[in-house]
C-alpha cells in the first residue's frame, strides 16, 4: 500500500509525468485490508488474525475488507491530464474493467460487468467484505463477483487497484471479518475456469490485454529513488500506525501529504 501511494504521489506532483504504471503483486504474509473509510471495529476479528498470522492494513482507497491470500492484486497509477486517463472516475473505472474482462477472455473465461443499477456497498454494510456483493461495473461471472476494485484521485493523478480472486476460502474470510459470509455472491478463477491459473499466466494475460486495449508496449521498470524513499516514509509513518489502521486518520498532517519529502 505504501508503494502504491508513493507512485500516486509521484504522478500527482510531476510537471512532466511518465507513462502510467501497472503493478501486479501478491501478499506475504496474507493480509486483510480495510477500505479507507471503513471502521475497524466490527469489520475484522483481531484474535483470529493474530492466531493465523494474517496482517491487518488499511488501504488508501475506499471499499470494504479484502483478504489478500489466494489472489492477485493489480494496481494502475497515472496522470489525469491527457492520454488514456483524462476522463471522469467512472470512465476510467469502466475502461480498466473492460481491459480486465479482455484479459480473462484470454484465459478462456467470459466475464461481464455488473449492471449499472447494482447497489453500492456502504461502509456499514451488514457484511463488511468487498466480495459480499458486486457493485456497478465490477467484474462478475454468472452474476457472482470475481474482481473488486477501487479508485483514488489526488491532485492531477489517480490510483486504481483491485483484487482478482484465484481461490476463495469463504469460511476463512468469514472468520477474518467476524461475520457470516455467503459464497453464493462471489466466485473465483478456479471455480470459473475449472482450474487455478498460475500467477505468471494471469499476469501475461493482463499485460497482453493492456497492450491491446491501450495500443502500447509495456516495459519493466523499478521505483525511482524518490518513490522508494517516499514508500519507506509512508510505510513507517502511516501504514505501520495503529492510528491509521484502526482509527482511519493519521492526524492533521494527512491532509498536508505527511512529512516533507527529501529533495
Amino acid at each position: 500500500m505504501a508503494v502504491d501511494e508513493a507512485i500516486l504521489e509521484s504522478y500527482a506532483t510531476a510537471e512532466h509525468p511518465p507513462p502510467p504504471t501497472l503493478r501486479l503483486y501478491s501478499w506475504a504474509p496474507a493480509a486483510l485490508s480495510l477500505g479507507r473509510g471503513q471502521p475497524a471495529h466490527g469489520s475484522c476479528e483481531p484474535a483470529f488474525l493474530r492466531r493465523q498470522g494474517i496482517d491487518l492494513v488499511r488501504r488508501p482507497t475506499g471499499g470494504l475488507a479484502v483478504l489478500h491470500e489466494h489472489e492477485r492484486t493489480y494496481s494502475v497509477c497515472g496522470p489525469l491530464r491527457g492520454g488514456d486517463f483524462s476522463g471522469r472516475v467512472l470512465e476510467i473505472y469502466v475502461r480498466l474493467a473492460q481491459t480486465l474482462v479482455a484479459a480473462l477472455r484470454r484465459l478462456g473465461l467470459e466475464a461481464q460487468l455488473a449492471a449499472s443499477g447494482a447497489a453500492a456497498s456502504p461502509a456499514d454494510a451488514p457484511v463488511p467484505a468487498c466480495f459480499h456483493q458486486a457493485t456497478a461495473h465490477e467484474i462478475t461471472w454468472r452474476g457472482k463477483k470475481l474482481i473488486g476494485s477501487a479508485q483514488l484521485r489526488r491532485r492531477r493523478a489517480f490510483l486504481q487497484h483491485g483484487s482478482i480472486l484465484l481461490r476463495l476460502d469463504a469460511e476463512r474470510l468469514a472468520a477474518a471479518v467476524g461475520r457470516e459470509f455467503c459464497d453464493d455472491s462471489s466466485t473465483d478463477l478456479r471455480s470459473a475456469l475449472g482450474r487455478e491459473p498460475c500467477r505468471d499466466e494471469l499476469d501475461h494475460a493482463i499485460g497482453a490485454a493492456v497492450e491491446e486495449s491501450f495500443q502500447t508496449r509495456l516495459t519493466r521498470g523499478t521505483l525511482t529513488s524518490d518513490e522508494a524513499l517516499r514508500a519507506s516514509q509512508l510505510y513507517s509513518w502511516k501504514y505501520l500506525s495503529a492510528e491509521w489502521t484502526l482509527g482511519r486518520t493519521i492526524g492533521a498532517r494527512e491532509e498536508r501529504w505527511g512529512p516533507l519529502r527529501a529533495r
